[in-house]
């Protein structure tokens, strides 16, 4: 394909199935067309009665029956041997012996039924120079990542980056991504990003950025405002969307520590304007940031902020004042030495804590490593004082409930959607996650919520649903736009990375 082809999927809708392996979606390798669709579709684990229509469904009713439910809601707690009604796409009923006439079913006996997690933070158009960036600190990725690779991103490769990065999302069970998307090199590029997201099914806040093509304009004390382009955005492709949509806008601003105080206050007050949501990264390079937001009368539950590993206790105690939000990257922020994870600043500061991958070219890209890694250090911290003194710690901290909060329910508060998904709640927005518990490392589950947090991985998801639609089912993804284009992410990865110097021609 060439470099500047603008074809566009978003037809296809994503109720039309072809199956392609979960297990093989990370080495790009996809399932033959029809391994999932033709013989029998309701023979196997998870199967139910095959793949529908209209809703994803021939009813429109799903009934998820004989399941281990972790609802992470407080009145419903956990239900064992209990069935879960899905009807258009919302929660219709939690509980024992539903009576659900003519709906589908799908038998989750060995399962543990769950809500999809909600990655708060991630750059998802990085999919396609996924593992360059293992080694790299902070500062290398800012000059390499912002400063050469994006600029090559063409809008077409930011569709393949957006397409495949949010399919690994829905196969390692997330179904909710901030998609800070800061390569908005045209508005090409930012319409074939939200094309992107689109055609892979998944519920996505767009958190429209700056563009990747000039770093030393937009993320070196910058003076240039927010792109206007962000107005059109709104109104054109966001024009019409309401509450049952699977794509919302926010804005992905550059906040206090890259620009200045005249752009920060353009910029937020433009969000407010088009009454969106705006993200910024924050305390990776030192504390101070927050306090200029205070200053300049800015603060408010509409803003989320990335990192603030150096943030000082202060300034989370402001961001928990105002009802704002904290996206913690742990694998990222301990790598590229922002600072250690500021999970308990956040939450003796009194703000909303979430968790996010970040990004693909150099850490893992599924919500359990980064869930893991957040509550065990954490842990690591709040036992040291006690170690260092000679003691012995007889209590933990935080429990793996907390941290399965912080992945799921947690993630929809801070990205405004905690009413509509986050949790297994009649009336919300069906969007659930199956994990099998007869695989070898998953048998015997004895405690469903360590199951999930600690002994789960990409694997064990067997069945994925966004908005009640089946997204993946016995391990297999069903997305016909990603089995076409497979392999056009790789060229594209490749030619990117070798017009940024970064391999051999």
């Amino acid at each position: 394909m060439q470099a500047d082809d603008t074809e566009t999927d978003s037809s296809v809708s994503r109720r039309n199935y072809l199956g392609l392996s979960g297990g093989a979606l990370a080495a790009l390798s996809f399932a033959g067309i029809g391994s999932a669709n033709e013989g029998n579709p309701g023979r196997g684990r998870g199967r139910g009665q095959g793949p529908g229509h209209g809703n994803g469904l021939e009813s429109g009713r799903l009934l998820i029956e004989n399941g281990t439910i972790v609802t992470v809601d407080e009145e419903h707690g956990v239900l064992e041997n209990a069935s879960l009604l899905v009807e258009d796409g919302r929660i219709e009923e939690i509980g024992h012996d539903i009576d659900a006439p003519g709906a589908e079913t799908i038998d989750a006996s060995d399962s543990i039924v769950f809500p999809g997690f909600v990655n708060s933070h991630h750059h998802t158009w990085q999919a396609g120079v996924r593992g360059v960036a293992g080694d790299w600190s902070f500062m290398e990725y800012l000059e390499t990542m912002l400063g050469e690779i994006s600029s090559h991103y063409t809008p077409n490769d930011v569709y393949l980056g957006n397409l495949f990065g949010a399919l690994e999302q829905l196969n390692a069970g997330t179904t909710t991504v901030m998609d800070w998307f800061h390569v908005a090199n045209s508005p090409g590029h930012t319409n074939r990003a939200i094309d992107g997201l689109k055609d892979a099914g998944i519920r996505a806040v767009f958190a429209h950025g700056t563009p990747g093509d000039d770093n030393e304009t937009w993320w070196d004390e910058s003076t240039e405002p927010h792109p206007d382009d962000i107005r059109r955005v709104h109104d054109e492709r966001f024009a019409d969307a309401d509450e049952d949509d699977l794509l919302t806008l926010a804005m992905g601003i550059r906040g206090p520590d890259y620009s200045s105080d005249e752009v920060v206050t353009h910029d937020i007050e433009l969000a407010r304007e088009l009454d969106i949501r705006a993200s910024m990264h924050i305390g990776s390079l030192g504390p101070g940031g927050v306090e200029t937001l205070a200053e300049l009368d800015l603060l408010g539950d509409d803003l989320n902020y990335v990192h603030g590993n150096r943030l000082t206790d202060e300034e989370f105690e402001l961001i928990g004042d105002s009802g704002g939000s904290v996206s913690i990257t742990p694998e990222v922020e301990m790598q590229m030495g922002m600072g250690m994870p500021p999970l308990r600043e956040t939450l003796e500061g009194g703000a909303i804590p979430s968790i996010g991958v970040d990004i693909v070219s150099n850490v893992s890209g599924d919500m359990f490593t980064q869930t893991r890694t957040a509550l065990q250090t954490q842990r690591a911290l709040d036992n040291q004082p006690t170690v260092e003194a000679g003691e012995q710690v007889m209590e933990l901290s935080l429990t793996a409930h907390d941290a399965l909060e912080f992945a799921t329910i947690e993630g929809a508060r801070a990205l405004g959607l905690a009413d509509e998904v986050g949790s297994l709640t009649p009336g919300k927005r069906a969007d659930i996650a199956m994990i099998r518990t007869d695989d070898i490392n998953t048998v015997p589950s004895h405690n469903p919520v360590e199951t999930i947090v600690f002994q789960s991985g990409v694997e064990n998801i067997d069945t994925v649903l966004v908005d009640g639609e089946i997204v993946k089912r016995d391990g297999d993804l069903y997305n016909q736009t990603g089995r076409r284009h497979q392999h056009q992410l790789v060229q594209s990865g490749r030619r990117v990375l070798e017009q940024s110097g970064l391999l051999e021609e």
